[in-house]
């Protein structure tokens, strides 16, 4: 049995646990104390359901590493909503919503410094990763400081709120400028660097107002981020390596993120901040919603393309990255040649042939089937039949 599926009956064991645990404390008196097992219980299950993807990752040599990164990752979490459940049972109920509220920022933001570790390792993308890096650092620390100031007797609700907002402030204008740095060392596109300064002066004007208490409303912090999010959504599609249909799609979704951003200004604008303004009979505020609506379905269909040419082909593992000729036989003339992997010609007819290796993977779980005599992949049970080299064949 594959450690997957091992952790899969656990997990299901331990819902069914966890279920009769919560039936119980409705017939026994000890409610609150069976309560906290089946929470306990609960928690468990998800925090497995968590390392499943992560198991899966330790199969695989070149995947290992982010699953070890994932694994890591959720033990904290598991501890910290562990420690939620019980330590009101000893005395420190004041503490539960704190403790638990650290737990979930925790995940949010581990969530946020996992991607940006997995995009600091692509080439080109060291710096936007090493950018939404500090982001998540910086607002896992700021974030955890306004859950425990009051509790800690040192600052009211007025500065707790201020350390709360200033952590979202900084790290969604750390994303925006990790999205205009994105693909830095691979294409050129001078006007990234408008995004990355849009979003700079969003975090100057959105930490001024924080802390000096201004009411005045936030055009010119609201313009700022527009523009930074404009640039970086506009930047991470121009850089992705699509073709054909796929690069059309993209091309038609910046050109909506264009328009929503124009009609966005012009609201803006014209509202100073979007104040006291009834957008029910607004036709720019209407176009504004359609193409956003539109945005958004073009970007969900570009990460459908990616997911799609993730699984296209599987060409440059240590398993085939060595083997540089095949010996064929010419289709015209049948002269034997031995043809470079790549691009190259036959000796006798000048024929062009274009070579490409991949691993075979399974179309299910992408295991790599390579050198495997069985008629179904181990992992999950899928005909080897079904799979092509590397799976699904990509969109162009």
């Amino acid at each position: 049995m594959t450690l997957q599926r091992k952790l899969l009956r656990a997990m299901l064991g331990l819902l069914a646990l966890a279920a009769l645990a919560g039936v119980v404390t409705l017939f026994v008196p000890a409610r609150d104390f069976l309560g906290r097992i089946a929470l306990t219980l609960i928690i468990s299950a998800i925090t497995i359901a968590a390392a499943l993807p992560a198991s899966s990752r330790l199969d695989h040599e070149r995947t290992r590493p982010a699953g070890l990164a994932l694994l890591a990752a959720i033990v904290p979490a598991f501890l910290i909503f562990l420690l939620a459940t019980w330590v009101g049972l000893f005395g420190f109920s004041r503490w539960e919503w704190h403790i638990a509220g650290t737990g979930a920022h925790y995940v949010a933001c581990a969530a946020a410094a996992l991607g940006a570790l997995a995009l600091a390792r692509k080439p080109g993308n060291r710096v936007a990763g090493g950018v939404a890096l500090l982001a998540a650092g910086v607002c896992f620390a700021s974030g955890l400081i306004g859950i425990w100031i009051e509790v800690l007797g040192i600052g009211g609700f007025e500065i707790q709120a201020q350390f709360w907002a200033s952590a979202w402030v900084f790290f969604w204008c750390g994303i925006i400028a990790a999205a205009c740095l994105f693909g830095l060392g691979k294409r050129t596109a001078p006007w990234r660097w408008i995004g990355v300064a849009a979003a700079g002066a969003a975090l100057v004007m959105g930490l001024w107002g924080i802390w000096n208490r201004l009411n005045e409303p936030p055009m010119w912090f609201l313009q700022a981020m527009f523009v930074g999010i404009t640039t970086g959504a506009c930047n991470v599609l121009n850089t992705l390596d699509l073709k054909g249909f796929q690069r059309y799609v993209a091309l038609a979704t910046m050109g909506m993120i264009l328009a929503t951003f124009v009609f966005a200004t012009y609201l803006n604008i014209t509202t100073i901040g979007f104040k006291s303004h009834d957008f029910e009979d607004d036709l720019a505020a209407r176009l504004m919603i359609a193409s956003s609506i539109i945005s958004v379905c073009g970007l969900l269909a570009v990460v459908l393309f990616l997911a799609i040419n993730r699984r296209a082909m599987a060409t440059h593992s240590g398993a085939i990255r060595e083997i540089a000729n095949v010996r064929i036989i010419c289709p015209r003339c049948a002269a034997k040649c031995d043809a470079r992997v790549g691009t190259s010609r036959c000796n006798g007819c000048g024929l062009l042939f274009m070579l490409q290796l991949a691993e075979p993977r399974c179309v299910k779980c992408e295991y790599n089937l390579l050198d495997l005599k069985g008629d179904k992949c181990p992992e999950c049970g899928t005909p080897i039949a079904q799979s092509t080299p590397g799976g699904q064949p990509a969109l162009s």
